[in-house]
């Protein structure tokens, strides 16, 4: 028996969703919070670590163990999620770090089966590379307090993991040998700035990856495409364009003097505009591959990718403009067009389950 048909391994799947969506709810309020909007207060260092490590760290998990379809697998982010949970109460959060890193190790040994039951391939050494700087970033926060390391660690995680993924895809396309050493050497830097020694490197590569991925990744070229192939091949193109401009910003934030807004502008252009679009563009692929949930396709689906990018806009004017008001109706608007997207997808879904349940 599969392990996908196992009444176990659903329950388990489940679970994992369920710890993701609540680690997304509570990471949302605190950032909310944070920008002073009347929201339950969280504490300053969960915001960041809950979306980078109870969220994403459990829906990248998840991901993974669906592909290998091995039950051992589901451990990995079942301890990201419930990292997300006790990282709710302040004196629990060293428990909390200490699932998260037991998770990024996890991450890490999945890959490492997979290139071992499988073949190793530049794509899979790239996701695994990913993996790799998550558990270094949580590590030295756990062992150091370094919440710096932390942020750079997640940075690596998420942009490796997509960098690998659309690299996956594009391996049977011939490549000059130009674009290969490109990608290397985007990733190279990538890994290279998560270590600290040189933090624009970080920058840098992000924003050597994001040239090379609109240049020479397939979703640009499917930009007219109808359906699901074509919301998929915007919100990408879409977020490669803010990993462009997040990096930029990071850029002249780590360059000038007295910068740090503007850099933190930058992170949350990447955070928010480029990881959250790949969210956006691969949920009506992954909800079937994860859930066996068919979403019917809707053009409302494209709507909260233009709601995000309006808002980023506008959190970028305000930091430069020096507007806290404006910054909170930004926050707003981004919690909003995560939400919508949510609520879209379940329809979708619930469309799709209808269509199914009709007679022919």
């Amino acid at each position: 028996m599969k392990p996908a048909r196992s009444p176990l391994w659903g329950r388990a799947v489940a679970a994992c969703a369920l710890l993701a969506a609540f680690a997304l709810l509570s990471g949302m309020t605190g950032g909310l919070a944070r920008l002073g909007l009347p929201l339950p207060l969280m504490p300053a260092p969960v915001h960041g670590a809950l979306m980078l490590c109870a969220f994403f760290g459990t829906l990248i998990a998840l991901e993974r163990a669906v592909a290998l379809q091995r039950l051992p697998g589901l451990l990995a982010p079942l301890l990201a999620g419930v990292g997300g949970v006790l990282a709710q109460v302040p004196v629990l959060l060293p428990l909390a770090q200490v699932c998260w890193a037991a998770a990024a190790a996890g991450l890490v040994a999945l890959y490492i089966y997979a290139g071992a039951t499988r073949a190793w391939s530049l794509h899979l050494l790239v996701e695994a590379g990913g993996a790799a700087c998550w558990l270094v970033g949580v590590l030295l926060w756990m062992l150091h307090g370094d919440l710096g390391a932390l942020t750079r660690g997640g940075v690596g995680f998420l942009v490796l993991t997509i960098a690998g993924e659309r690299r996956e895809l594009t391996q049977m396309v011939r490549l000059p040998p130009l674009a290969r050493r490109l990608f290397v050497a985007a990733v190279a830097l990538i890994a290279f700035g998560v270590s600290g020694v040189l933090p624009f490197a970080l920058w840098s590569g992000c924003a050597l990856l994001a040239v090379w991925l609109l240049r020479w990744d397939i979703a640009p070229r499917a930009w007219r495409a109808a359906g699901w192939a074509g919301h998929t091949a915007q919100c990408l193109t879409v977020g490669y364009l803010w990993l462009l401009v997040g990096a930029l910003l990071g850029l002249y934030g780590e360059l000038s003097v007295d910068a740090a807004p503007v850099a933190a502008t930058g992170l949350h252009a990447v955070l928010l505009g480029f990881v959250f679009a790949m969210v956006f563009g691969h949920a009506p692929i992954i909800l079937p591959a994860l859930l066996r949930l068919r979403p019917a396709y809707t053009g409302l689906a494209r709507l909260p990718l233009w709601l995000l990018a309006a808002s980023l806009a506008l959190r970028i004017v305000a930091v430069g403009v020096g507007r806290h008001d404006a910054l909170m109706v930004a926050g707003a608007g981004h919690a909003l067009a995560i939400l919508l997207f949510a609520g879209v997808m379940l329809r979708a879904v619930s469309t799709g389950l209808h269509r199914k349940e009709m007679p022919a």
